[in-house]
Formats: C-alpha cells, structure tokens, sequence
C-alpha cells in the first residue's frame, strides 16, 4: 500500500533542490558580475553564464524527470492498490488482520459474516466476537501466532454475531508478518455452519439407511442380513476364547390361523408383540432376528445349551401368558422352539443354524408350544 506522506515528502525534496540550485546559481551570476567590476573581461563573463545557464538547465531537467518517474510510480502503486482493495471487497471469504489483540483491517465479507459494519468491526477483536466457552482457546492461538509459534494453522471456533446468533468460523492463517514495527496476523476467515448442518443431516440420513439396512422395519429387530454377518463374527470370537454358542429358532405357533381370523394388521401386531417379549427378556450381548414371516431366531454368545433351555422355557411361558391385544380383542398366542448350542452341534454358523431349525421342527411335530434340544435321534426320525 502506498505511503502519502512518503510521496510527498519526496516531491517536496526534489521541488527544494531546485530552488537551493536557481540559489546557487544567483550567487554565481552575482559573483560574476564582481568579477567584472575588477577589470575581468566580457568574454569571461559571457563564458561564466552560459556555463551556469546550462549546468542549471540540465539539472532541472534531471529533477523534473524525477519528479514526472515518481509521479508515475506513485500513479501504478496507487492502482495496485485499488485492485488490491478491489479483490478483497469481492472476496467470498473474510479477511482480517490482527494487531495488538485488535482487528486492523476487515473487508466487507467479513464484516458481513458477523453482522457488523467495517468501520464496527475496527473497534472490535477477536475475544469480543468469542462466546464466553470460546475465549481462553482463542485468546491462547491468538497470542501464539503473534509470537510466532505457527507457520500455517487452520482451526474452528464459535463466533457471536451482531444480532446475537452463534455461528461455527473456520479459520486460516500464516505466521505473522511486520506492520510498522508490529506482528500482524492475516486471517481468512469461513463460515461454516450450514456446511457443519448440511454435514450432520447426511451423517444422520447415512445413520439412518444403515440401520434400516440390519434391522426388519415391522419388529425392529435385527434382520436375516445381520444374522448372517454377526454370526460369522461371534463363532470366530467363540473359537478364538473357546466358549459356546447357543442358538434359538422360534415359530410361532398357527400364525396364519391369526391373519385369517382377525386380519394381517392383527397378524403384524402378534411379531411386534413377540418382538417386544424377546427384547425384555434379552442381555446386552444377545442378538434377536426375525429370521422370516413369523419365524425367530435368537443368538446368545457364551451360553451353554442347559442355559439356553431355560432361556427358551422364558421365552415359551411369557408369551402364552400374555395375549396379543388388538382392538377389543384378546389373542391368545403360542410358539414352538428349537435349541442348538456350538460346538456340541455343529462347527460352523450353517451347522448352527441347520441344528436349530430341525429342533424347532421336532417341537412343532410333537404338539407346539413347547421347547426341543438339537439331538442326532431328531435328525433321523425327520429326515
């Protein structure tokens, strides 16, 4: 930027030595015209002017050309700086500098981010935009750019604007530079809060999908997709600290009996109602499914199979003991459970699954509302 005063006093220099050279040279002429009064002769005298004429001619011309080059270079910084000043007011982000804790320059944009005028913000800092959480971090990075402690540093922070409201800033800035003696911190300044918005609605929506993607969307339960996944990962835990895995299939029992006599609607009711039994009767380490229509499956890591016997029997007693209410009717529902437990019958997720589902089969087979434990003599009699 250009220094007025600088550029006048240089003008002002080289106007005056054209004044002290006229000076100089009206000495000479008077000295000259002593000289003559002492018998010197015209010729010497002639000689004497013209010599002084041109020493004076070529030395103004010298500082005239100075005077029209200084012009000129004060004309380009002059339009060096309306094009600088042209950019930062058409800037898109803010752009401050910082000296002595307060804001020595702002343009517009930043301005407008909080709310302010230019000539406002001039009289302000960066604490006084700061909410009060805000100003020990900002009063702290502050203090060390101005000392120089960061060659390049990015950072966000809240901001208060004029009207009260709190804004997310992200901020950018380089190590300080020298303004008349002083550490100046240049800053660009962003605000972000509605990419911050945009960033956790999307986050949220991708929340979203992905637990729609494991869980079924009737029961809320976990979904067959995320049966298949967890099962794989918990026999790899099993095998690797060697402890079992139990297994339950469940079926409720003369399902389609509901839909025909009170309706689908009725019939959704009963796999929430059932849902909700499974999720009071379940620990934090259990994985419950719908497996498919009104089938169930219940995964339950480090559970021998005479626990989870009993967890089924749970199971069994507090549904028939507590009907499906829909609308102004009471129905009574039952299920049927199958047991199978890692390693004693089967090595792998399939073999599991395989186990529970033909011991489900063999409760169903032998009269419902009843539990069954995987046993070789089941599969022949099935098969």
């Amino acid at each position: 930027m250009t220094n007025p005063r600088q550029t006048a006093a240089v003008e002002a220099e080289l106007r005056a030595e054209i004044i002290r050279l006229n000076k100089v040279v009206q000495a000479l002429m008077n000295r000259a015209e002593r000289s003559t009064s002492l018998q010197s002769s015209d010729f010497n005298q002639f000689q004497t002017a013209v010599l002084l004429q041109e020493l004076v001619r070529q030395r103004t011309q010298e500082l005239e050309a100075a005077l029209i080059e200084n012009k000129k270079v004060n004309q380009a910084l002059r339009e060096a700086e309306q094009k600088f000043h042209s950019v930062l007011d058409q800037s898109l982000v803010g752009i401050t500098m910082t000296i002595d804790n307060r804001f020595h320059y702002a343009n517009p944009k930043f301005a407008e981010i909080l709310g302010y005028s230019v000539d406002e913000i001039l009289g302000l800092g960066p604490l006084d935009i700061a909410p009060e959480s805000d100003r020990a971090f900002i009063g702290e990075v502050t203090h060390r750019g101005l000392a120089g402690a960061f060659k390049q540093i990015t950072y966000s922070v809240n901001a208060i604007r004029k009207d009260g409201a709190t804004i997310t800033v992200e901020i950018s800035g380089n190590e300080p530079v020298n303004i008349g003696g002083k550490p100046a911190l240049i800053a660009v300044w962003v605000d972000i809060t509605e990419r911050l918005r945009i960033q956790r609605e999307v986050q949220a929506l991708q929340e979203q999908l992905q637990d729609q993607a494991i869980h079924d969307p009737l029961t809320g339960l976990y979904n067959r997709l995320f049966l298949n996944e967890s099962l794989e990962r918990e026999f790899a835990l099993a095998q690797r600290h060697g402890y079992a895995i139990s297994a339950v299939m469940t079926d409720l029992d003369h399902f389609k009996t509901v839909n025909d006599r009170h309706g689908h609607l009725a019939g959704d009711a009963a796999l929430r109602h059932f849902a909700g039994i499974m999720k009071q009767h379940s620990r934090a380490s259990d994985i419950n499914c719908r497996y498919g229509g009104e089938e169930f499956f219940l995964v339950l890591p480090d559970t021998t199979a005479e626990i989870a016997l009993q967890r089924a029997e749970e199971l069994r007693l507090a549904l028939a003991a507590e009907p499906v209410k829909w609308r102004a009717d009471l129905i009574p529902i039952t299920a049927s459970f199958g047991v199978a437990t890692f390693p004693l019958h089967g090595v792998s997720s399939t073999d599991l699954i395989d186990a529970a589902d033909i011991a489900l089969y063999a409760a169903k087979t032998s009269g419902r509302n009843q539990v069954k434990l995987y046993n070789r003599d089941t599969t022949a009699k099935t098969q």
